[in-house]
Formats: structure tokens, sequence, C-alpha cells
């Protein structure tokens, strides 16, 4: 048997996710095809790759090294063949593209046509998670803590920046008729307001905002927490309350008059930006570079100004 790259693939993937199940997710291939590559390799070298003795997934020395020399061999392989690619004008490859919490689908669909007019043989593929073991580029919202510092990744990622959209609050017509309009921010405490849940289980239930020199922050008690962006938004159109939410995640109902936006004198602070977060401890594939580009592109319509 000869080593393939496939093989060198499924097992540096098999090590960087710490799981033979998750290196299937982000190949998209049935985990069997990785303990049958796994077995293989082991069996071509006459070593043992991952300890057996305990449940976690751990490197053998003899693993360890093979680990450092493939991610080498990976890495120049790509590095190889993209310069044919650059010559050739046409990138090509697979790019698994993650779509995390804070992330309005939409908006990550509506970018896509005109990145696959200037790429045709890139193929994408998107997969709702919040893992980017799972993908070779994560897209998600960073949120604050309540206490105002930011969730802090693992070590080994690259977190760009491709968006930074402005906060609103707002509310549909049917519950402003029944509820009244808040005239400062002090009066939402006498409103539903709805709180987002986001990825990391922070309640987002505190929102401040400014206004010239006097600042205000408000803490409600909610009765409707929702879990996604999505989510937030049908809550609000449905007429479930006051929802405070990036512009690009309610554009078109702000546009359409579904949604309206409430306390436009006061500036709602703590917005979260919009990232792209991919390994570093591997050569970066072109298409993730180009896509991230065409992204920080595309989405520069929302950010603030």
């Amino acid at each position: 048997m000869q080593t393939s790259l496939h093989a060198l693939n499924i097992f540096v993937r098999a090590v960087e996710s710490n799981s033979f199940v998750g290196a299937a997710r982000s190949l998209l291939i049935n985990p069997a095809a990785v303990s049958r590559a796994i077995k293989g390799l082991e069996a071509e070298l006459g070593v043992l790759l991952f300890a057996r003795s305990t449940r976690a997934l751990r490197l053998t020395p003899e693993g360890a090294r093979f680990y450092r020399d493939c991610v080498q061999i990976l890495k120049k392989h790509e590095t190889a063949t993209q310069q044919f690619r650059i010559h050739r004008g046409t990138p090509k490859g697979c790019l698994r593209v993650g779509m995390g919490a804070g992330l309005t689908r939409r908006m990550l669909l509506r970018a896509i046509p005109a990145f696959r007019q200037q790429y045709p043989e890139i193929e994408i593929v998107l997969i709702g998670t919040d893992d980017v073991e799972d993908v070779d580029l994560l897209l998600r919202g960073r949120y604050l803590r309540q206490r105002g510092a930011m969730h802090s990744e693992r070590q080994g990622l690259v977190v760009r920046r491709v968006a930074q959209s402005r906060l609103v609050v707002s509310a549909s017509a049917q519950y402003l008729k029944s509820a009244g309009s808040p005239k400062s921010p002090g009066d939402l405490l006498r409103h539903t307001c709805i709180a987002l849940l986001t990825a990391e289980r922070d309640v987002q239930n505190e929102w401040s905002f400014v206004k010239s020199q006097m600042r205000r922050k408000i803490k409600f008690a909610p009765i409707l927490v929702v879990d996604g962006t999505e989510a937030l938004r049908e809550a609000a159109v449905a007429g479930c309350g006051i929802i405070r939410s990036l512009v690009c995640h309610i554009e078109d109902e702000l546009g359409s008059g579904s949604l309206i936006e409430l306390l436009p004198d006061w500036e709602c602070i703590g917005a979260p930006p919009m990232v792209a977060i991919y390994r570093k401890n591997r050569t970066m594939p072109p298409q993730v570079r180009l896509f991230v580009q065409h992204l920080t592109k595309e989405f520069r319509i929302y950010n603030i100004q």
C-alpha cells in the first residue's frame, strides 16, 4: 500500500479535531472511513499512531512525530499546487463554511452569488455549526460577556473581523399599537423586552445607550429568551416584544416597516463584530483567504460609519 495524501489529511484532521468523528465531520466522510485510513497508515508504518489505552485521543511519540511530518508534507503540497492554480487563474477546491451563532443566514447567502461568479470552480459547503474543527472557516458573531470582556477563542485560531454593524432596538407596529412607544431607555423597563441567548450561554438582558454626554444602562427580567438571531427577529415581527439586534439582521424588516426602529436619538452601544475564524496551525487553503476577502468587501455596507 502506498500512503496517499488523502490518508495523511485524514490523520491530521483527526489529530486537530481530537476525534475521529470530528475529523469525519470536517471532511464530510463516514467515521468508519477515518478509522480505516488510520489503521491503514499504522499497518504500513508498523507503528501505533494513537494510544488505545485511554478514552481520549492521544498520540503516541511516533504519532506525534508523524503528525509534524504530515503537516509539513501537506503544506508543501498545497504551496506547490497553488502556484499552478494562481498561474491558471482558476482557484479550485472545496470550502466548508460554518454558519455559527450571531450570523444571519440570508446575509451570507446574498454574498455567495458574486463569489461564485468570480470563482466558479470553488465548491462551497455550508454547515450549521459553532465548532471551527468541523469546517475550514467559521463565520459568527463575537459577543461580549455581560461584564464587557470578549469571550476568548482557543489558541491556534485566527479571528478576523469581516463586519461591524450598528445595534438598534425595534418592535413591530402591532406591539407598539398595544404597548406604546418608549421615549427613553428607562421606558424600556415598562415594556416586554426579548433577550438573546448567545452561543456562550449568556442572556443578553443588559442594554447600554449613549446620547451626547449621557449614558444609560437598563437590565430587565425577560419573560422570553430566544436562541439565535433568526428567532430573535421573528419574535419581534410576531409582536412578542422589543428586541435589540444588529441592523444587518433586520434590514429587510426595517425597510418594509414590519419592524420599527425605536429611540433613534440614542445610540445603542456594545455591537458585536462579525468574525471569520480559522485554524492557523496548518497552511490556510487559498479558498479561505479569497472568501474572507470577499465577505469583508461585501459586508462593508453594514459597517458602522
